[in-house]
């Protein structure tokens, strides 16, 4: 019977130059000293680095191999779907520039704190930490968070889970009170380089296309006439979303416009959002306040989801999204996988949860809930108090905390 290895003894030359030893030492069950042996990755040949980076999908896989030391961190380049890429456009009158941004979104869990806990937000990079010697050098990426009752903090993403949640434009330097968002698309589906900008002033919309290098208003009913709550981008068209409900799109050539009209809902009042899921689907998610004598009745608000028929330019009512959790706030609006989240933290698919709320306890909308109250229809979408969400914090990031919660059916008040 071959007898365990006691030391390096038994290794080749060659390899122990390239291995480092642990200093901890493990007793064997025959009381022999064995020394684990950690290999130093930053003795790996170029050659095999150059074919190592060439094979890294996940961007954030890229960002911890450039932190093992200076050779890797520059063979491995910074991944593109992380940078904020940044376009210079003038202002209104000519006489300064903006910055339009493009900032990938994320849900991201740190892996010290509860399962439980969650932040959304944008991640930006950051190298040069000015704490740097508390931190493991070089800090690829980061984001600041804040809990209340704490100070802002820089957590490092080489110690998070992260979903990857798509990306939005944000309009830098443009300060105007009704200011809402900015969408783009480009003029060529084929990846050239032109393109066109919405920006939104609420009820004025502000066309800037790359060949005319100027801001133009959109003289399109109904666009001069009413408030337009958000803009949003799907497969080559813009989307426009009115504070009636109503739901437009037309190319980014403005050649016509496509009415998508809500389905009706009888003696009730209603506010919408989109929800785009990866390349393929639109959803529109619908609050359906009902009327109790011409007076809406907030406390039985409850939801309808409705998906986009491309073909038929028509919405259809669904019951069911999946695995999917639909989350709804300051950062729009995002769709994830239930399935990337951890076992037992309490976050289930066919979920939708909004995070923009006047209080800072909520629950996630599923379907079919019973509410205990016979008027209402179990053929929606309602408050279900399997899990408690806490919002921590809404700024510079969403944070939130997700806990089982034992439903109280005397308490079934539902609250918008």
């Amino acid at each position: 019977m071959t007898e365990p290895a006691t030391s390096t003894s038994s290794l080749p030359s060659d390899s122990v130059s390239k291995l480092s030893l642990s200093p901890s030492a493990k007793m064997t069950t025959t009381n022999e000293i064995t020394l684990s042996v950690v290999p130093d990755w930053s003795l790996l040949p170029v050659e095999l680095l150059h074919i190592i980076s060439k094979n890294l999908d996940d961007c954030f896989d890229a960002l911890h191999a450039r932190s093992v030391c200076t050779l890797w961190r520059s063979i491995f380049p910074f991944p593109s779907h992380l940078s904020r890429l940044s376009y210079s456009l003038p202002t209104l009158d000519n006489k300064g520039s903006w910055s339009l941004e493009r900032i990938p979104l994320f849900l991201f869990r740190p892996r010290a704190l509860a399962a439980s806990e969650y932040f959304l937000g944008g991640i930006r990079r950051y190298e040069e930490p000015e704490e740097e010697e508390e931190l493991p050098s070089p800090i690829q990426c980061s984001v600041k968070v804040k809990i209340p009752e704490s100070d802002p903090k820089l957590m490092k993403m080489n110690d998070c889970q992260i979903f990857p949640l798509g990306h939005q434009y944000r309009m830098i330097g443009c300060n105007a009170k009704e200011y809402r968002n900015v969408v783009v698309l480009p003029l060529n589906q084929e990846g050239g380089g032109d393109f066109v900008v919405l920006l939104n002033f609420t009820k004025v919309l502000l066309v800037y296309r790359s060949t005319e290098m100027r801001w133009r208003r959109l003289h399109t009913q109904p666009f001069t006439t009413a408030t337009c709550e958000e803009l949003f981008t799907f497969r080559g068209k813009f989307y426009a979303i009115f504070i009636s409900g109503d739901v437009f799109a037309f190319d980014p050539h403005f050649l016509g416009l496509t009415t998508l009209k809500p389905l009706e809902l009888p003696n009730c009042g209603s506010c919408n959002d989109l929800v785009q899921s990866g390349d393929d689907e639109l959803f529109l998610v619908e609050k359906i306040i009902p009327r109790n004598d011409d007076v809406l009745d907030f406390n039985r608000l409850a939801l309808r989801v409705c998906r986009l028929d491309v073909e038929a330019g028509q919405w259809v009512v669904v019951t069911d999204i999946g695995d999917r959790v639909f989350i709804i706030g300051e950062f729009g609006s995002v769709s994830c996988s239930a399935k990337e989240f951890p076992e037992g933290c309490g976050v289930s698919g066919n979920s939708i949860l909004y995070t923009h709320k006047p209080w800072n306890e909520t629950y996630f909308y599923k379907y079919g809930v019973d509410t205990g109250r016979e008027e209402d229809d179990l053929n929606c979408w309602w408050y279900s108090r399997e899990n408690l969400v806490t919002i921590l914090s809404t700024y510079p990031v969403v944070a939130l905390r997700v806990e089982r919660n034992e439903p109280n059916i005397k308490d079934m008040g539902l609250r918008l």
